[in-house]
């Protein structure tokens, strides 16, 4: 506060002239009276004070009138330093992609009229964004109990006004950042032989953040692998860097791991020996909860976090193009569905997706890029689905994708050739490619093992399951279905087990050669396959735990080709006009049930040449059967039936029988006038 005093000079100056005039005494009898007012903002005081009158009471009343005042001084409040702003352009780069504004804001303490550097207490970039008149900020956020870290607030909207702010009225979306990096692991662990890129073997090392904070690199949080060939894990020392700053390595900054062999114990690298520094970028910028993108204002706002801890949904039917450029982490899942209008969509960065990736029912979609498969792939812990996106010609942008679960595919009927996805190696859960009318082959050439199902269903240009040459087993059930144009299954031939196999109804399937390496099959089920002249192929098969079914295939001539096949609960041969040979099933020496019922031309039994004990047997309605031939049957333990064999000798079946069987059989409608030696 400014204060500047009055003084009795005028007191002084009365009674130090005409003496002669001036009664002494009475001045001396009237007291100096001093009144303070306060004073509103004007003329005397810019921001207010106080007026300070003083003079002599000359009345001896105790107060200072007004017309005893002979002089009046001020006391102002000090001024309060003016806001002020300044804008600088700030050009392409990390703060605006595409240029904008830098807006700085402070005190001007100096009262000079400009904000100074040292007077600086806020910057907000308002940045030129991609979208007609729309604006985005990004103004840091100091540290709260909510962002112990600091942050930033986003904030997008219409320059209304068109004055190349954005104002708070302006603002249609807003979101807040925290900065919050995750602690980085790292690890080395032995790379058995013949597994690229290592054929001697060798060892693989992996580093990424511990996004869940369990001290554990998981599978789904690998950021970044090496291979060192030929060098045991044992023989591999790791040492992290400290946070490097952002750049070409990582745009937001990071941590360096270095990996280096060390075969003398020194801890330093071997001269000329394995080493490398792997990159683990941070995802700093972190958003609590779900975020949906309705509109390219919510796309902008999303563009400044790096990890979203919930769900992200795109969801925006009237939006052209969507492209993320920084998120590197979703902790939920990411669904981008039902965006008509939508034609490409763009997340190169990121990394990793706790949940599922779900691309649906986007009618105009054509370009779809996720991840950076130059880099490192992108581990999604759930699925991955993409499904109804008619006009989607390939899956070549999802070539980083690493699924954990399940993969599904339908309904893509632009997709011809899919392009590979070669991360995917293993699935806990399933693969269903079902409904691509134009597909020709599948994406999945590195895929080894499914643990839970394989469907490839109605895919009307599929000529065979091209693209799952290395699948070598399949924990489910392998279900062909449907498919128009399929003729080979060759690709198959690594398949060394499968829960259960199904071929069924695919119209030009001449065949099931193909299963050269394939030894057990809980189950075989091959119906409806109206070109499928014979069955089995399977050099190598067997067991087959339950049944071995062939049923309603209308030119299936021949089961054969099993040469050690030796295990299997039941075999059901049925509805095949054309069947005339059961030879590859002649090693079974025990059956739960064999049912034969409805081959028109199927003459004898007698290929079940091994067969010893069954439980249940029925035979019915084989029109030329003349024999049961089961030459080598024992014991039949539960039922007896032959009914229908309109040219089996009633007492060859009644003989069969009575030496295997103890209860009562049923038999009936067969050749009651042949003869029996």
């Amino acid at each position: 506060m400014r204060r500047t005093w009055g003084t009795w000079v005028a007191v002084l100056a009365l009674m130090g002239s005409g003496c002669d005039a001036i009664d002494l005494s009475e001045i001396t009898q009237r007291e100096p009276r001093t009144r303070i007012l306060p004073e509103p903002p004007g003329e005397h005081c810019g921001f207010g004070g106080q007026a300070i009158l003083t003079g002599l009471d000359q009345d001896r009343d105790g107060v200072l009138d007004d017309v005893e005042v002979l002089t009046t001084d001020y006391v102002c409040e000090d001024g309060i330093p003016k806001v002020r702003t300044r804008r600088q352009f700030e050009p392409i780069g990390t703060n605006c992609p595409y240029g904008g504004q830098v807006v700085e804001s402070g005190l001007d303490y100096d009262d000079d009229g400009e904000l100074d550097d040292e007077e600086v207490k806020s910057v907000e970039y308002v940045c030129t964004t991609t979208v007609a008149n729309v604006l985005l900020s990004v103004r840091p956020v100091a540290p709260t109990a909510k962002c112990p870290r600091g942050g930033q607030l986003t904030r997008a909207g219409h320059d209304a006004n068109g004055n190349g702010l954005l104002e708070d009225e302006e603002v249609t979306r807003d979101v807040q950042i925290c900065n919050e990096p995750s602690p980085v692991l790292s690890r080395a662990r032995e790379l058995p032989r013949s597994v690229a890129p290592c054929d001697r073997g060798g060892s693989v090392v992996e580093a990424g953040a511990d996004l869940d904070l369990d001290g554990v690199l998981d599978a789904a949080e690998i950021y970044a692998t090496a291979y060192a060939c030929d060098v045991e894990p044992t023989r591999l020392r790791l040492q992290q860097f400290q946070a490097e700053p952002g750049g070409m390595n990582c745009a937001a900054g990071g941590t360096g791991v270095a990996a280096f062999e060390d075969r003398d114990g020194d801890t330093a690298p071997d001269p000329g020996g394995f080493s490398t520094i792997l990159h683990v970028c941070e995802a700093a910028r972190i958003h609590d909860g779900d975020f949906v993108v309705a509109s390219a204002t919510d796309l902008l706002v999303l563009g400044g976090i790096d990890r979203l801890r919930g769900d992200l949904r795109i969801e925006a039917p009237s939006l052209p193009e969507a492209f993320v450029p920084t998120l590197s982490v979703i902790d939920g899942s990411l669904r981008v569905q039902g965006n008509s209008s939508l034609k490409r969509f763009g997340m190169t960065t990121l990394r990793f997706v706790g949940g599922s990736v779900e691309v649906r029912d986007n009618a105009q979609l054509e370009d779809l890029v996720l991840g950076d498969e130059s880099r490192r792939p992108l581990r999604v812990a759930g699925s991955l689905i993409v499904e109804e996106n008619p006009k989607l010609p390939s899956l070549e942008g999802l070539a980083a994708v690493a699924p954990t679960d399940s993969i599904t595919l339908r309904a893509n009927n632009a997709m011809e050739n899919p392009g590979p996805l070669p991360h995917v190696v293993t699935l806990t859960g399933s693969l269903t490619v079902q409904d691509n009318l134009r597909l020709t082959t599948l994406a999945f050439s590195n895929l080894a093992q499914v643990h839970g199902d394989v469907y490839l269903v109605n895919n009307a240009m599929l000529g065979g399951p091209f693209g799952l040459e290395q699948l070598v087993s399949v924990d489910g059930l392998l279900q062909l279905r449907l498919n128009a144009q399929m003729e080979n299954l060759a690709p198959l031939g690594r398949l060394v087990s499968v829960g259960a196999l199904e071929l069924l109804n695919n119209l030009r399937l001449p065949d099931t050669a193909g299963f050269l390496q394939l030894t057990h099959a809980g189950r075989i089920y091959i119906q409806g396959n109206a070109a499928m002249v014979s069955v089995g192929d399977m050099p190598l098969l067997t067991s087959v735990d339950h049944q071995f079914a062939v049923k309603y295939n209308p030119v299936l001539q021949r089961v054969h080709g099993l040469p050690v096949l030796r295990t299997a609960e039941a075999v059901s041969a049925v509805g095949n006009e054309a069947l005339t040979s059961l030879s590859g099933l002649a090693r079974l020496p025990r059956l739960s049930t064999l049912e034969v019922l409805g081959n028109a031309k199927l003459p004898t039994l007698g290929d079940f040449a091994a067969l010893r004990e069954l439980a249940f047997l029925n035979v019915q309605g084989n029109a030329s059967l003349t024999s049961l031939g089961l030459g080598e049957l024992a014991r039949v333990t539960v039922e007896f039936v032959t009914v229908d064999n309109a040219k089996l000798p009633t007492c060859q079946a009644t003989a069969l029988a009575a030496s295997v069987y103890q209860g009562t059989p049923f038999i009936d409608d067969n050749d009651d006038a042949a003869t029996c030696p």
